[in-house]
Formats: C-alpha cells, sequence, structure tokens
C-alpha cells in the first residue's frame, strides 16, 4: 500500500499572505484570507434523515440530528435541566464572507440579527472603509461557519449546533473575491472594523458584556497591528474573541489566532472518518455516525494497523503548528465538516437551495466549535466570564487523547512522536498524518466538561 497524508494535493490553503506587492494599500495594511483546505458537494442522493411534517418550519435546532463533529465535543452529553444550556441570550459575531443569497433556506430568520448584520470595504487607494452588503456571499465560507453555531436546515431535516439558541451577527469582513484563487479576502482593516462595530454594541449597552463572542475563521500569515489593536479594544469591553489557527501546517500558526490573547483552535478529526470502503465509495455516511464517547477507544483502523492507528481523535497535517511566540489553544474538529456550502469553482449558484451543501475542512471549521461553546458558556455564567477565564475554562476541560499514544517507531516515513491512521482505502493506499506537541495546544475540545465545570 502507498500513504498519503490527507489533502495533500490541494493547492488552496487558509491564512496565506498574498498580493500584497500588487495592491497600493494604504498604511501598508495586511492582506487577510479565507480559502478552504477542501470542499467537497455532499451527493445530491443523500436523502433527509426524517424531516419535520409538512408545513412546519424551523425556529431553532435544538432537537436535530447530532453530526460527528458535535458528538466529538460531546455536544450531546450536556445536561440540559429545564432546556437551559443552548447559547439562549448570547450574541455571536460571525466576522466572515457574509451569507449566502439563499442562507434563509438554512437558517430560520429569528436566529439571524439582519437589522444588525453589516459588511465592510476598503477603498485600496485611499484606504477608505465603506458598509456593503452582507447576504450576497459568493462562497458559503461564512455560512458553513454559522451552521456549526445554530445549526442547519438539511433538506428538511435539523442539523443541531453547538450553540442553537444563539443569534448570529453576520459581518462581512471579506467582501472581495478572487476568481483566480478561488477565495474570497480583505484588508485587516476591513477586519477591523468588523471588530470594532462589535465592540460599539458592547459599549453602547445593546449586549452585555461577556455575551457577545466573535469568531474569526479568517487571517494571514503576517501580524496585523490594526487588528490587534482592535481585538484588545473588545477584550477590554467585555467581548470573547475567537479565531482559527491557520491551515499553515510546520509554517506556524496565521494572524489573529495566534496572538496569545485570542483563544484558537486547531484542527482535528475523527479516525472514524470514511470508513469502511464499500463499493468503492468512501463511506461518506459517517459524518451522522456515532462517536465513541471515549476518545481513548481504539481506532476502527486498528485491526488492520494495530496501535498505529491510534485511537478516536487525531490532528490534521495541514492544522498550523505553534511557533515560538505563538499560542495554541485548543484543537477541535475541522476535517470533512458537512454544512450549507457553495463556491463559484462548482458553478453558479443554484436556483434550488437544497444542492448547496458541502463537506469542508480547515481551521476554519475549527473554530465555530470553540465559539459556540464560549456562547454556551456565557449563558451559564451569572457573572460574567472575562477573555482569560473563557481561554482558561475552555483549555482546563480539553482532552488529551490525541497525545496519548506514542505510534511513530518503526513506521516507516515517521519522525515525530504522534501518528494515526484514519481510513484504509483498500489497494490504493491509506490517508494518515502525524504531529508533535506543538500542535495540539491543551488538547482537545470537550464542551460537556467545559459546561459542567463552570457552575451557576
Amino acid at each position: 500500500m502507498k500513504h498519503a497524508k490527507l489533502f495533500a494535493n490541494v493547492a488552496v490553503a487558509l491564512l496565506i499572505l498574498a498580493l500584497v506587492s500588487a495592491l497600493p494599500l494604504k498604511n501598508a495594511r495586511v492582506i487577510v484570507t479565507v480559502g478552504d483546505v477542501e470542499a467537497v458537494p455532499l451527493p445530491s442522493d443523500f436523502e433527509a434523515l426524517g424531516a419535520y411534517p409538512p408545513g412546519q418550519t424551523f425556529m431553532n435546532f435544538v432537537s436535530g440530528y447530532v453530526a460527528f463533529d458535535q458528538d466529538m465535543i460531546d455536544t450531546d452529553q450536556i445536561a440540559h435541566p429545564q432546556g437551559r444550556w443552548y447559547g439562549r441570550g448570547v450574541v455571536v459575531a460571525v466576522l466572515d464572507t457574509g451569507l449566502l443569497p439563499n442562507w434563509n433556506y438554512f437558517f430560520p430568520e429569528n436566529r439571524i440579527l439582519t437589522e444588525l448584520a453589516t459588511g465592510f470595504a476598503e477603498n485600496l487607494s485611499t484606504g477608505e472603509i465603506t458598509t456593503v452588503a452582507w447576504d450576497d456571499a459568493r462562497i458559503g465560507h461564512g455560512s458553513h461557519v454559522t451552521s456549526t453555531i445554530i445549526g442547519y436546515n438539511y433538506r428538511g431535516t435539523p442539523i443541531t449546533g453547538v450553540a442553537p439558541l444563539a443569534k448570529i451577527i453576520p459581518v462581512n469582513v471579506l467582501s472581495f473575491y478572487d476568481s483566480s484563487g478561488q477565495t474570497a479576502w480583505g484588508t485587516s482593516g476591513m477586519v477591523a472594523a468588523g471588530i470594532d462595530y462589535i465592540t460599539s454594541l458592547v459599549e453602547s449597552g445593546r449586549f452585555e458584556r461577556g455575551k457577545v463572542v466573535i469568531n474569526m475563521s479568517l487571517g494571514s500569515s503576517a501580524q496585523a497591528p490594526d487588528i490587534e489593536a482592535a481585538i484588545n479594544r473588545a477584550i477590554n469591553a467585555g467581548v470573547i474573541v475567537v479565531a482559527s489557527a491557520g491551515n499553515r501546517g510546520n509554517s506556524g500558526m496565521g494572524y489573529p489566532g495566534a496572538y496569545p490573547q485570542v483563544i484558537s483552535a486547531g484542527w482535528g478529526g475523527w479516525t472514524g472518518q470514511w470508513f469502511p470502503i464499500t463499493g468503492g465509495r468512501e463511506n461518506r455516511d459517517f459524518w451522522l455516525a456515532d462517536v465513541p464517547e471515549n476518545l481513548m477507544t481504539l481506532s476502527f483502523t486498528s485491526a488492520f494497523f494495530g496501535s498505529y492507528a491510534g485511537t478516536q481523535a487525531y490532528v490534521a497535517s495541514g492544522s498550523s503548528r505553534e511557533l515560538a511566540g505563538q499560542d495554541l489553544d485548543v484543537i477541535a474538529p475541522g476535517s470533512w465538516v458537512a454544512g450549507p456550502y457553495w463556491t463559484p469553482a462548482w458553478g453558479p449558484l443554484p436556483d434550488d437551495p437544497s444542492l448547496c451543501y458541502g463537506f469542508v475542512s480547515g481551521t476554519s471549521m475549527a473554530s465555530p466549535h470553540v465559539a459556540g461553546t464560549a456562547a454556551l458558556l456565557a449563558e451559564k455564567r451569572g457573572a460574567k466570564l472575562t477573555q482569560s477565564e473563557m481561554e482558561l475554562l475552555i483549555e482546563s476541560t480539553a482532552a488529551l487523547p490525541p497525545l496519548t499514544y506514542a505510534n511513530s517507531a518503526g513506521w516507516s516515513g515517521a519522525t515525530l512522536p504522534f501518528m494515526a491512521i484514519y481510513v484504509n482505502v483498500g489497494p490504493t493506499g491509506y490517508y494518515w498524518t502525524q504531529w508533535g506537541t506543538n500542535a495540539v495546544g491543551e488538547g482537545f475540545l470537550q464542551t460537556d466538561a467545559a459546561v459542567a465545570a463552570l457552575g451557576g
């Protein structure tokens, strides 16, 4: 058998610093991008799994199906006395691409704060920041991120999110699109404007301190002082700030995720994905399969590869490793997470929104799991959590199974202390990944443990 790392042939990467020398940016602002390591359409033959009765509309996704990524962080294990811990009363601002024009097929209108949704663009010659639409995204990145937080309608079937009763403010800070690179992008000034806008909603008294979370599944390989200054203002105002770590592997984390004051998320997955191979096709039905509650359970592929196969969780090879001066906090599910999605690479946006779903991978997908967890904790706590308190709670309750098995000894090509084989693909080979301690932060996000550890 041959071996290969997952997505090794994918050219598009998240968090790249690009076009800087080609654009006449005022004050040398940094280019911030978003692009997915891999995005694959959900097959159209995946049928609905138990739609609501005809004529009934979704108000939320509290009772929806639990996908594998939600199962990995144990959202289904959270005790909800009197339906209490669902993110009620908490707002999550998704600073991203905005939402697809057909967003209200996927999300109930009462979960999206349309009156506060906005977008920002920068004149690349003058540096002037203006407002733009939030609901005409060409790429479904922001829609997919939103779906992880509050859940979504999958062809008539409810799929739950981490915090299904939270409300979302979409903020389009990546309003430009590079057709050749197939990636949405913006400037650090646009991102900073988005952060400051959310901060102003707290400072004005519109929302309480500690009840607003910002998710940024975006970034650059270069530091951006204007973004960091805006982050510091947000944290001082009582806003919780979460960001993706980046998809740069050993090249290090992206910014703003690498800043120590930001709660950052790396990208992990489940070794049960795509297993077994049947009829020549990967088992893509895995996205609604049951993940063992104990992540230390041996991988399914251990029947073929023994202890080299690892346990239930792995760290993706593309997830950014922590370099000196950078701070990676936790790993969260980010491999082939299903949700509403579209990209111009697939063609024009279909008239039928039921065709707009995809499996998407990257730290962009990991970050909203952490942001949703922060929303649950913000709901539960009477005395509002500060950024540092939130970070400590999430870190201290994370699980370390991705580091438990040292599997590399004797494995050809493995040079790092930890590894996992996560799918056996028959005659064509198998996928595997390896990592060191700089890839994990404090461990794998465990949302139920964080909620249980917080009194109130």
